[in-house]
């Protein structure tokens, strides 16, 4: 049932914002987190008859994905606060009798109660207004001993692909990196503290985070990568808010091409990176 969006500052950045760019390089932001994705669903462990929720689906591929995996009554339901996404994703998969989508808050939107054998997310469930709040909401979805398994950044200079280039976009524009707060943001859940105080105060049981570092990869160009970094994360955060001149813009990409470049090894372009892959059970 749907209730009114509680977190209108992120469903407004993700709508008109966050949401066009993601579309607009859909396949190679998904390229990217392929090898963090397939780690997600295998400690997911999804059977052909689970019902499964996937919090912050986005563009709905970690939905499809689901989907193949279900026969015997299993259904996957992809939520997510932006409707720019959700209207992508359901350009793409319709009429799949496993899957549908559902535009909402998933702090306060009444899923159905003890209805999910699996709840799971890939970077969705660090922009709730409240974490503890929809955490409680989205336990009272879950039957009894159904698990949750997500996926989220650790700290901000661990992970390459989030910092690289930044260097140069403050010699132009005297902007560094902002302080990472535990306001909702891609590095909300950094601490592994913080986040396992959430999960228990919402009453989950059996939390564990695992802190596993790995690398991102792509085969793009290092024209096509300097173009993601510049357009995703607090890169393009500065970038926008600063209204550059397209001369400045120009000489930035230039230098970051160069960055990418020097990183190209094998004909891939690597980024280290380090994440908490956290599971729990109702």
């Amino acid at each position: 049932m749907t209730r009114e969006i509680i977190n209108v500052e992120q469903s407004e950045y993700w709508n008109e914002k966050s949401g066009p760019k993601w579309v607009k390089n859909e396949d190679a932001l998904n390229e990217r987190l392929s090898i963090l994705t397939n780690e997600l669903f295998s400690r997911a462990n999804i059977k052909a008859s689970d019902k499964v929720l996937d919090i912050g689906c986005g563009g709905g591929d970690t939905t499809f994905q689901v989907s193949k995996l279900l026969a015997n009554g299993g259904h996957v339901v992809g939520a997510d606060i932006s409707q720019t996404l959700l209207n992508h994703a359901k350009s793409k998969f319709s009429n799949i009798d496993s899957m549908k989508f559902v535009h909402c808050d998933a702090q306060n939107y009444l899923f159905d109660e003890n209805y999910f054998d699996k709840v799971m997310s890939r970077f969705g469930v660090m922009f709730f207004e409240n974490p503890s709040e929809a955490f409680k909401n989205i336990l009272g979805s879950m039957q009894t001993n159904g698990s949750i398994n997500f996926v989220c950044w650790t700290n901000m200079m661990e992970n390459e692909f989030i910092t690289e280039g930044m260097d140069i976009i403050t010699k132009y524009t005297q902007k560094v990196l902002p302080e990472v707060t535990k306001d909702p943001g891609p590095f909300a859940f950094s601490d592994r503290e913080y986040i396992n105080g959430v999960l228990k105060s919402a009453g989950f049981k059996n939390i564990n985070i695992d802190k596993v570092y790995t690398s991102i990869s792509t085969k793009d160009s290092a024209e096509k990568d300097a173009e993601i970094l510049m357009g995703i994360g607090p890169r393009a955060r500065i970038l926008s808010e600063e209204n550059l001149s397209s001369e400045k813009m120009s000489m930035i990409k230039s230098e970051i091409v160069e960055l990418c470049r020097k990183r190209i090894s094998n004909k891939e372009i690597t980024y280290k990176a380090c994440l908490n892959y956290v599971s729990a059970i109702k």
